[in-house]
């Protein structure tokens, strides 16, 4: 049944309405991943996790900038990203922090490729190549974790 008979017929709109809010969502957490990101990088003293950190929130504006145009092209409009502030926590915890909510957002982001895969199998597609990101940036952050746990023992 083509696109333009679905609508007219008013079929999917069930299956519309939750890409829609799952675009949604997903454009909110990507873009408020990507400002923590920035700022979490700001402060970080080594200059190598701090590119690591302006890498990573480079690839979560840009997973922001594929879901607002699958939004637009959906027919809805963006939704008001909230202003994002990180707690004054040492950086360790800012990086266990991360490591939590990118693994968390892979695992949503997985079930909810399965929720959109019949009815929006190109936006299933995207929630997977976010999903693959998503886990690479847990590896990151995982070796930073890592590597600044040594830091901090060759420190003492």
């Amino acid at each position: 049944m083509s696109l333009w008979l679905k609508n007219f017929l008013g079929v999917g709109d069930e299956a519309r309405r939750t890409v829609l809010d799952i675009l949604r969502q997903r454009y909110l957490d990507e873009s408020e991943h990507a400002e923590k990101f920035r700022q979490h990088a700001e402060k970080m003293h080594y200059p190598q996790f701090r590119k690591k950190l302006l890498d990573i929130a480079a690839q979560e504006a840009e997973h922001a900038q594929w879901l607002a145009k699958k939004l637009v092209a959906l027919g809805d409009r963006l939704p008001e990203v909230r202003e994002v502030h990180l707690t004054e926590e040492s950086s360790w915890k800012h990086l266990l922090k991360d490591l939590e909510e990118e693994g968390r957002c892979a695992g949503d982001l997985m079930e909810q490729m399965w929720t959109v895969q019949t009815d929006y199998p190109d936006i299933a597609a995207l929630l997977q190549l976010i999903s693959e990101d998503e886990k690479r940036h847990c590896d990151k952050i995982r070796e930073m974790l890592m590597q600044s746990d040594a830091f901090a023992g060759s420190l003492a």
